[in-house]
């Protein structure tokens, strides 16, 4: 088993159910912050354009109210130029915003002037009347001199109304329109947002905070066509900002309130940086527990893998013993010969040496056969030796046919002595299996062992071995000629604990650890057996496939 693999699922599992969570709340989070951000910076724009605009209606109102309240002066006093002179001068001290007046008669000639000279642009702007319901004549906005400054100026128009209500002339007045501007400054949004006012055609009226200049500079009006509105555009520096604008009642002019997206959204993205920064630690943290889990949770189950390793060894090495004992019940009498030679020989060796007319060399050549013979007798115990040793090298490979012959070493003699023919078909130049030469001797212990119980009156033992390239298998087969394997029992045989043998001849253990032997190392075992009553002849075909890679 792969302990490390397993460390690094665990850590990569407990992260994703961890993290994942967290990233999706946190960008949900995020989400829904910069959308409130928005609505919160919309909402904020429109209050601040309709205040601006209900603002600069009141101050024209103002100014209307003013310029009706000369005019009724005017009505009273009469077109009395000193008086007027007087009076007007007195009225541009108290209010600022005025810079002049002119009084017209009927036929559009000046017949009084607090201006220097009058423009003949002021005589054309004043016939040219844009009704209000204010009832106040408000005409066009233009560059006014004065002294050496041009600054944008407003004329706005009244009747001056004889006793009989009839019109007998027009007073106009020259209104400072930075003033306006002045009022909208006043309403600048932290670093990037400003207010500034504009006619229906785009122009800018009032100078904008970033250098736009009043009657000079212009901005697009595709996306303004209501009385009020909201949008995402370009601004006229060229930035991404949002935008609301709110038309002035009662005139064609539309206050726009406006804040660069960047500004707006940068305290979401400072709240993004927060978050990747707790992200990461938070991460850290998660990481550092997963790691100390994980290498708990592998520890208890390398331990407890050991743990099972030893136990599947001792029984192994169990059942290993038992088949072992029935294959070497023949090397009794392999072994008692050549002892018995051995000790023959040593006797006559000894009594010879007693009579001093012995001729060396025949003791010489008594004492080699004795040496002989111990040694047969050495060389079979060193065959079950080395067969019954056990090695757990999973990375080791085997060769097949030398591990059943070193098998049929062991066996043969029983074999012999329980009439059972050993016929072998072992196909050469194969490629090695990928298993250690323990685990596949005990897998073919088991199974030779089985096969010579089955044939208690003698038998055929066959034993095959073939490669499959396509596969990359190499089957084994090991058949008998035994009574067979009934077939209600046959989808029983690999179940633990399951024999068909006398109660304490057999554990029910050998072909279910063989089994599973097989497939730990990518194999399998399969069989199959006739007990001869639906067919000529009976006996058991086991065929183990290993791969060799």
């Amino acid at each position: 088993m792969n302990f490390e693999k397993l460390r690094v699922l665990l850590i990569s599992a407990f992260m994703a159910v961890s993290l994942v969570p967290l990233a999706s709340l946190g960008h949900k989070v995020i989400f829904q912050g910069e959308t409130l951000i928005k609505e919160k910076a919309s909402s904020y724009l429109e209050g601040l354009s309709t205040r601006n605009a209900d603002v600069i209606k009141g101050f024209m109102t103002e100014r209307a109210d003013d310029l009706k309240t000369l005019s009724n002066i005017i009505c009273i006093l009469g077109l009395n130029s000193t008086m007027l002179k007087t009076h007007f001068e007195q009225t541009k001290e108290q209010y600022s915003p005025f810079l002049g007046f002119f009084v017209l008669d009927k036929s559009g000639e000046s017949v009084f002037s607090t201006l220097v000279s009058i423009d003949p642009v002021l005589l054309d702007a004043s016939g040219e009347s844009i009704n209000s319901d204010m009832g106040t004549h408000v005409k066009k906005i233009f560059m006014f001199t004065t002294g050496q400054d041009q600054i944008p100026a407003l004329l706005i128009c009244t009747s001056i109304l004889a006793g009989s209500k009839d019109s007998c002339g027009h007073l106009c007045a020259l209104l400072d329109f930075r003033l306006v501007g002045s009022l909208l400054r006043k309403s600048n949004i932290e670093v990037t947002g400003e207010v500034y006012l504009v006619d229906n055609k785009g122009s800018f009226l009032s100078a904008s905070r970033f250098g736009a200049k009043a009657l000079k500079d212009n901005i697009s009006m595709n996306s303004i066509g209501r009385k009020q509105g909201l949008y995402e555009t370009m601004d006229y520096r060229g930035e991404r900002v949002l935008q609301a604008y709110q038309k002035v009642d009662g005139f064609p002019w539309y206050v726009i309130a406006d804040q660069d997206m960047a500004e707006i959204l940068n305290r979401i993205k400072a709240l993004g940086r927060e978050a990747i920064v707790y992200g990461i630690l938070t991460a850290m943290v998660v990481f550092g527990l997963a790691l100390f889990i994980s290498t708990v949770i592998v520890n208890i189950l390398k331990a407890k893998y050991q743990y099972e390793k030893e136990l599947e060894f001792q029984v192994i090495q169990k059942e290993k013993l038992a088949s072992l004992g029935l294959l070497t019940s023949g090397i009794a009498h392999e072994l008692n010969t050549p002892l018995a030679n051995a000790l023959l020989y040593t006797q006559i060796a000894k009594e010879e040496l007693d009579e001093s007319g012995m001729e060396n060399i025949i003791i010489q050549q008594r004492l080699s056969t004795v040496v002989d013979e111990v040694r047969q007798g050495s060389k079979i115990i060193k065959n079950l030796l080395d067969f019954s040793r056990h090695t757990q090298n999973d990375a080791r490979t085997t060769d097949v046919n030398k591990t059943l012959i070193k098998l049929m070493r062991i066996a043969g003699p029983h074999c012999a002595s329980s009439k059972i023919k050993v016929e072998k078909e072992l196909e050469d130049n194969m490629p090695d299996i990928k298993a250690d030469a323990s685990t596949l001797q005990a897998i073919l212990t088991n199974l030779v062992a089985n096969a010579s119980e089955a044939m208690s009156n003698g038998g055929i033992l066959r034993l095959k071995t073939r490669y499959v390239p396509v596969l990359k298998t190499i089957k084994i087969e090991i058949a008998d000629t035994g009574t067979g394997i009934p077939k209600d029992e046959l989808n029983k045989i690999f179940t633990p604990f399951f024999t068909t043998k006398k109660q304490g001849e057999g554990t029910g253990l050998g072909l279910f650890i063989s089994h599973e032997m097989a497939r730990k190392l990518g194999g399998d075992i399969k069989v199959i057996s006739s007990t001869g009553n639906d067919s000529i002849n009976s006996g058991t075909v086991f065929t183990v496939e290993l791969p060799t890679e």
